[in-house]
């Protein structure tokens, strides 16, 4: 009797050993599992807010430990095509993608972004919308395609699809284009709230600085203006990815430009710093602050003068008062 009870013994500890391995066993890999998870459902939100570099890393992370998984392969190579190529090469790339999964939505964000720039502009929607139908999150699609309808000067449409590309993601470019379509309707109050939503945010407060040259408030554009430099000349808030992105500026109608380096957003601060400080009566400060531009020796540099010199034509429409002044900056420093 008492050699049974010591078989019975045993077998419960090697069962019992046995099924704390197994549940062991068991957990390690749900956990495994879900970190997988975790890492392409990060990648995939970088896609879906247009962060494709980031989005790169995180995928190519993921198939350094798995180099099996079927998604991170996917969503990497959408995202190392966007991120990587440009032009003609991009175009081949985008369309062999589709070749493999037309009802990817990035994909069809993709082929959208291209027939803008061809001019396509109705094709563009439709890709976009389609985009938006195979994934509603998308918040990227929802931005693009409400620059589309700012672009075709649809504002109520374009306001509407910001606030929704918002809704899924409150990213300081989302939220600087809706300011500006309140800024574009006079809704100033509205725009300047708005553009008060991204802190540390060198454009916003660039932006917000138009509007009270609009309004004829030298006073709090400088401030502003001021507050745009200390944000530039600052590396901290500089290496933010949001102020890594390009900043797609309005000349005219229908007309953009881009300004992509630390230096060419520095040129147009201080050249819109200096304009201010002019037409306020500090010509001595806007000559320094010139000179600081043209230090920079940017190709770009007579864009940025036209830039520059369309928002102060822009300023004249709500402030004639200051016309002799705007005609005197251009002449000196143009």
């Amino acid at each position: 009797m008492r050699k049974l009870f010591f078989i019975f013994i045993s077998f419960v500890i090697i069962a019992g050993g046995w099924g704390v391995h197994t549940y062991e066993h068991l957990l390690k890999s749900e956990v495994t599992e879900s970190a997988i998870k975790q890492l392409v459902a990060e990648g995939e939100k970088a896609m879906d807010i247009g962060h494709y570099q980031q989005a790169m890393q995180v995928f190519q992370e993921e198939l350094k430990n798995n180099p099996q998984n079927v998604e991170a392969a996917w969503g990497f190579k959408k995202a190392q095509v966007r991120a990587t190529l440009s032009g003609d090469a991009l175009k081949q790339a985008v369309a062999a993608l589709f070749q493999e999964n037309p009802n990817d939505s990035h994909i069809n964000l993709f082929l959208g972004e291209f027939q803008v720039t061809d001019h396509a502009l109705d094709k563009a929607r439709l890709y976009y919308q389609t985009a938006i139908e195979l994934d509603p999150k998308l918040a990227e699609a929802y931005f693009l395609l409400a620059a589309l309808y700012e672009q075709q000067g649809y504002l109520n449409e374009a306001r509407v699809e910001y606030l929704k590309a918002i809704a899924l993601s409150p990213e300081a470019r989302y939220q600087n284009s809706l300011a500006t379509i309140y800024f574009k309707q006079q809704r100033y109050e509205a725009a300047v709230k708005e553009y008060g939503k991204n802190l540390e945010y060198p454009l916003s407060s660039l932006e917000s600085a138009k509007i009270f040259w609009r309004l004829g408030y030298l006073s709090q554009a400088l401030n502003y203006q001021r507050q745009a430099i200390e944000f530039l000349e600052n590396k901290r808030v500089m290496a933010k990815l949001e102020n890594q992105e390009d900043w797609i500026m309005e000349i005219v109608p229908g007309q953009v430009l881009k300004l992509s380096s630390l230096s060419e957003k520095k040129s147009y601060g201080y050249l819109s710093l200096a304009a201010t400080l002019y037409l306020h009566g500090d010509a001595e400060e806007a000559d320094t602050t010139v000179q600081k531009v043209r230090q920079f020796k940017l190709s770009q540099q007579a864009e940025i003068n036209r830039l520059v010199k369309a928002n102060l034509d822009a300023l004249l429409k709500g402030n004639a008062d200051v016309a002799e002044l705007v005609e005197s900056f251009k002449k000196h420093y143009f």
